[in-house]
């Protein structure tokens, strides 16, 4: 009998401590805040959606989808695929992207970095106002990734690997388009570019050479046209008036603005807004890394920035938007006078910009290589 006791309290003990064990309450949710190392003396504070702030697990997850050819419909295509990070998160030099059907698309691939700061909308003609649902778009669009968002999702929660890290970042049981696009604008929010020549002369860390001094005058002074050619010596006198589109630390304009090309039957954000006025705007693109980001424009017409200079010297026309409805490309109407030698400190100048820390760095780079 006084076996039996021991027996029926060692039974009740353990069933006791299995209650005690599963009312034990599961470890708190939480993530890591990323931390930005970019200098804060010139650039603006980070700008981050209330409802996804930004964490390294976040960050990660998101980098893993942008590299990952699993959101395309053959699983041959991934975002990286035409936006490399050696040139600046754009094509390859390509005028046009490839999808993967062979389907060539109709602009230029855009750069990826400083998209925080970015406040009127994504893609060359502004259709979309949030980066978490322009990161959906070319997934679903038939000429780039060719694949649905319910595949997509499929694939990932069939993926241990994946389920575990949307659980780490979202403390979510599986993957949704709202976690998805969250974890793209997580990751392509983290890039920022602010280490170039340009920030280290602004730091007071490196100096500009002479060429690259007159072609920052250049750029940062009003256009002087042919008919009130002053001094060809002094280049205040000369300026290419780059600065108003592109005049401040992130070298671009929130705007959409008339860019002076010929249409093309490409209305930009007129096309999206159903607003004449609108016709032949486009997004403002960074200037910085324009070393590697070409070809250039929405369309990439330009092979070469001194090609960009040149066409910016004009004269330049109408095109299907007046250009007096859009006062920076009216003050270039008539030629602008820039000499060969000034020509070449304004590209001396505008290479000052290229990140290459942005180029290379590992933290941006394909997480699977």
């Amino acid at each position: 009998m006084k076996k039996l006791g021991v027996i029926l309290f060692l039974i009740v003990s353990i069933y006791a401590c299995k209650d005690v064990v599963n009312e034990i309450p599961d470890t708190p949710f939480s993530t890591t805040p990323y931390v930005f190392t970019y200098d804060k003396a010139l650039l603006p504070p980070p700008r981050i959606p209330a409802d996804n702030p930004i964490t390294a697990e976040g960050v990660f997850l998101g980098r893993m989808l942008f590299y990952d050819p699993i959101l395309s419909a053959d699983s041959s295509q991934s975002c990286g695929s035409c936006h490399n990070q050696s040139k600046g998160f754009t094509d390859n030099g390509k005028e046009f992207s490839m999808g993967i059907t062979g389907a060539i698309g109709k602009r230029n691939s855009m750069p990826i970095f400083n998209l925080m700061w970015h406040l009127d909308g994504f893609f060359w003609d502004g259709r979309s106002d949030v980066l978490r649902h322009q990161a959906i778009m070319p997934i679903t669009d038939p000429t780039e990734m060719n694949e649905t968002v319910g595949n997509v999702l499929a694939k990932l929660n069939n993926s241990p690997l994946y389920k575990a890290h949307f659980k780490k970042a979202f403390n979510a049981q599986e993957p949704s388009e709202e976690l998805l696009g969250k974890a793209l604008e997580q990751f392509m929010m983290s890039i920022v570019s602010g280490n170039s020549k340009f920030d280290r002369v602004a730091l007071g860390i490196d100096k500009f050479t002479a060429q690259e001094k007159v072609g920052q005058i250049i750029f940062n002074s009003e256009a002087i046209t042919i008919d009130n050619e002053i001094d060809p010596k002094n280049p205040q006198n000369y300026g290419a008036d780059c600065f108003h589109c592109h005049g401040n630390s992130l070298f671009m304009r929130r705007e959409f603005l008339n860019n002076g090309l010929p249409s093309n039957d490409d209305l930009g954000q007129g096309a999206i807004t159903g607003n004449p006025k609108d016709d032949c705007k486009f997004k403002t693109p960074s200037l910085r890394n324009i070393e590697k980001t070409g070809p250039y424009m929405h369309d990439g017409r330009f092979k070469t920035l001194e090609e960009v200079v040149q066409f910016y010297l004009g004269p330049m026309k109408d095109n299907c938007n007046s250009l007096a409805n859009s006062p920076n490309m009216h003050a270039l109407k008539d030629s602008v006078y820039l000499s060969p030698a000034h020509k070449a400190a304004l590209i001396s100048f505008l290479k000052t910009l290229t990140d290459d820390e942005l180029l290379t760095k590992e933290e941006y780079s394909n997480p699977f290589k």
